[in-house]
């Protein structure tokens, strides 16, 4: 019923808990998709007076009456704002939304601000103001009933309310005799509950609130929104001058922030403060409902819903562990990120940021000690540099050999090869937050003018793929036979044109100058990403940032288009797509997210069973070719070279290798050349891949992942226990294990480390950007969110 759309944080709520709740926070930003209209300029205030509004009064959180019976809402909030500004006057008249446009149409309103979806039939009897809200349908279903998705309930019974484009949309997709009309949605929710219909289809966001406010009504939402909408003020084409008026004062609340604190208010408001406990925990969007020391050498997991990707988790080295006596020194930031204590084979003896990080073996280390007692990182960027101190012996091993140097290195007998798999995405980015990007043919348009298949042959070494999605193949999450656009210089410039860019757009492309496997020579591929878009009237400004201030801008949503990858943490799509597109561990990287693709995401995390998650990812990738708002170029091959007589090196293929096993004959030292420097050494705060490779050599968690594999392995647990459900973890914890300062490591360890990342309330809540993105997105938020 298209009279509402997207919610921003209630969407990420939806998806992240499973239930409805309400969101506990408002976003950064909440503007819809803003579109040129050709209106003539607003005339002065004066003159306009008091102007008639129609809205039906029994839809919200857009228009409802109060206990005292005053027409309240967002739509009011955002008209009455639109009106101070515009210098008129309002009076609201409550009417059946059925009629409301020929009521409009024959004067009996001078406009109509109700979640109404600006469509070309009702635009051929009244004028739209801009879009003013993004919307959506919805079909909802009874949680107990065996429907998942929507062609499922072809020839059931349907609830609408009656005139809406939900009325619409259901009459097009299950046919008219399948249709039952109420005059209230209300009513068509309880005709769901007793069994009257079998489903109904209604915005999402006001199916949201609906079930958000009446719990026990047990409804379930079927994956996937059936159609993406946009709401206008509808306004008499007799009152053009009206009209000017409505759009030059939309603008203007829209720029000055009045826009987003209605938006707060009534979208995104916070739920109302409830006593702390288990079970308010799990009325947020988080995950994590506990994590308690049984007793010295057991710690026990809780999760609100199963996870049966925890293993891998806590594998990942944000998830390693502090020593509490250190993390209380610093406080949990500041100079922490520069004096890390851990459990693992070496410590930290010296770093000279751009120039060298020194490793000693750790005397306190619990398992075998290192081959090699010292291991010295340095950071190298270009590859060819790489290769070149390689070849003349100054390093012993060397990361993302570059392209060129494939065959050469392969053809020396005193070099050894060591290839990686293409576990990983290269993409360009456009953020929807941003105007130009914010209209879908813009994006398809960026999407379909790149040659992908030109950019690998000119930039990558060999095993690389064209990419055709966000998930590689091979791994659970990779819709097989999905193909990306193709190259359309034409209908790419048709795409600008009708998005009200003929003679095409500006744009800046931001970047880092860090080589990786999915983007081997940054600068040379935005180069000629730049060529490309240009031949479809796209001009691009590169813009080369450093690389801790590029990540941090990117997470933040600062750039409007960006060169990133991916390489993966651990063999599960929660790490790949739920990081990305659920609003979390990649920020606003994208711009907000969507709310389909969310819900998606949310329902298959939470499935145990590969065969049921599977179709729920084939749809989340359809959905993102749809949206564009990234371009996969590239699974990068990507392998590393290190001189033939190193012993014990195993490439791994989620970039995490291990140097403690690592040998050379007659020497006590290792050199290892890498991409760039590290950002810090709180990687529980970090997503920077150079950061993590330091990290792994220092720090421990619960599980590890072995040497040269996806498999993970005891660690700091010597085992643990899950139950049916994949709720509740309980590990058991290595004895006799120290911090290198000395500090004991048991139960409590893991407790304060835990609490440190999931209660920002903690007084070690802090790390270097006080984001945490990997445990908000590994347990879908921060306790009390």
């Amino acid at each position: 019923m298209s009279r509402r759309g997207r919610v921003l944080c209630a969407l990420v709520l939806i998806v992240t808990v499973m239930g409805l709740a309400q969101c506990g926070g408002a976003p950064t930003e909440a503007p819809p998709e803003a579109v040129a209209t050709d209106t003539p300029a607003a005339p002065a205030a004066e003159g306009f007076g008091t102007i008639r509004v129609g809205t039906e009064a029994a839809y919200p959180p857009f228009e409802n009456k109060d206990e005292s019976g005053n027409i309240v809402g967002f739509d009011i909030d955002l008209m009455n704002a639109i009106a101070e500004r515009a210098g008129f006057e309002v009076e609201y008249v409550d009417t059946p939304f059925d009629g409301i446009f020929v009521a409009l149409q024959s004067g009996e309103f001078d406009a109509v601000i109700s979640a109404a979806t600006i469509t070309s039939e009702r635009a051929q009897i009244v004028d739209f103001s801009d879009p003013y809200f993004d919307a959506g349908l919805a079909l909802v279903v009874r949680a107990d009933s065996p429907y998942q998705a929507a062609e499922d309930l072809e020839g059931q019974p349907i609830g609408v309310q009656l005139g809406t484009t939900g009325d619409m949309e259901a009459t097009d997709r299950y046919g008219e005799e399948n249709v039952r009309r109420y005059d209230d949605v209300l009513l068509a929710f309880q005709a769901l509950i007793s069994g009257d219909v079998e489903g109904v289809v209604n915005d999402l966001p006001v199916t949201e609130g609906y079930m958000a406010n009446n719990p026990e009504s047990n409804l379930r939402l079927i994956p996937g929104m059936l159609t993406s909408e946009q709401y206008g003020i509808a306004v008499n084409k007799s009152r053009p001058e009206l009209l000017a008026a409505i759009n030059q004062a939309l603008a203007e609340i829209k720029a000055d922030g009045t826009y987003d604190e209605i938006y707060s208010k009534w979208i995104t408001a916070p739920a109302a403060e409830e006593p702390a406990g288990v079970a308010d925990v799990c009325g947020g969007v988080g995950n994590l409902k506990d994590v308690v020391a049984v007793d010295e050498y057991t710690v026990r997991i809780e999760l609100c819903n199963p996870d049966p990707a925890l293993p891998y988790k806590v594998a990942f080295g944000a998830m390693a562990f502090h020593s509490p006596a250190n993390l209380e020194k610093y406080g949990g930031g500041g100079e922490l990120g520069v004096n890390p204590v851990g459990t693992g084979p070496y410590v930290l003896q010296e770093w000279v940021r751009d120039d060298h990080i020194t490793l000693v073996a750790n005397p306190n280390y619990w398992g075998e000690p290192p081959k090699t007692p010292t291991l010295v990182m340095r950071p190298v960027v270009e590859a060819a540099a790489r290769f070149l101190e390689l070849q003349a012996g100054t390093v012993d091993i060397i990361n993302n050999l570059g392209t060129d140097d494939f065959p050469v290195a392969e053809a020396d007998p005193n070099i050894q090869v060591l290839e990686r798999p293409p576990f990983n995405i290269g993409y360009l980015w456009m953020n929807r937050d941003v105007e130009k990007f914010s209209d879908q043919r813009v994006r398809q348009a960026v999407a379909m003018c790149l040659d992908r298949q030109a950019l690998l042959d000119a930039f990558y070494p060999p095993a690389s793929l064209v990419a055709e999605q966000f998930m590689p193949p091979g791994l659970l999450g990779h819709t097989e036979g999905l193909t990306w656009y193709p190259r359309d210089v034409e209908m790419a410039r048709g795409l600008l044109a009708e998005a009200g860019y003929p003679d095409g757009l500006d744009a800046t492309l931001s970047l880092r100058e860090v080589a990786r496997g999915y983007l081997p020579e940054p600068s040379k591929v935005a180069e000629a990403i730049q060529a490309q878009l240009a031949e479809c009237g796209v001009r691009v400004t590169i813009d080369v940032v450093e690389s801790g201030a590029f990540l941090d801008g990117a997470a933040a949503g600062d750039f409007e288009m960006g060169l990133l990858g991916w390489l993966a943490d651990y063999p599960d799509p929660t790490n790949w797509l739920d990081f990305h597109f659920m609003g979390t561990g990649a920020g606003d990287q994208f711009g907000q997210p969507f709310p389909d693709i969310v819900e998606l995401l949310t329902q298959a995390a939470r499935l145990p069973d590969p065969a049921e998650r599977q179709p729920l990812y084939d749809q989340v990738n359809e959905l993102l070719k749809e949206y564009a708002v990234m371009v996969p170029i590239a699974h990068g091959g990507s392998a590393m070279a290190a001189s033939a007589d190193v012993e014990g090196l195993l490439a791994s293929p989620l970039n995490t290798e291990v140097y403690a096993p690592v040998s050379k004959p007659g020497a006590d030292t290792l050199i290892y050349a890498k991409n760039g420097d590290a950002i810090s050494l709180d990687c529980t705060d970090e997503t920077d891949g150079e950061s993590f490779e330091v990290c792994s050599q220092i720090f421990d968690g619960l599980l590890e992942f072995i040497p040269g594999t996806t498999e993970v392995r005891p660690a700091l647990a010597t085992s643990y226990d899950v139950n049916e459900d994949a709720t509740q973890w309980v590990f058991t914890l290595r004895q006799g294990v120290t911090f290198s300062d000395g500090t004991p490591f048991n139960a409590d360890a893991v407790v304060i480390n835990f609490q440190r990342q999931w209660d920002p309330e903690n007084p070690l809540h802090v790390g270097r950007t006080g984001e945490f993105y990997y445990f908000a997105t590994f347990f879908g938020g921060f306790k009390g969110d």
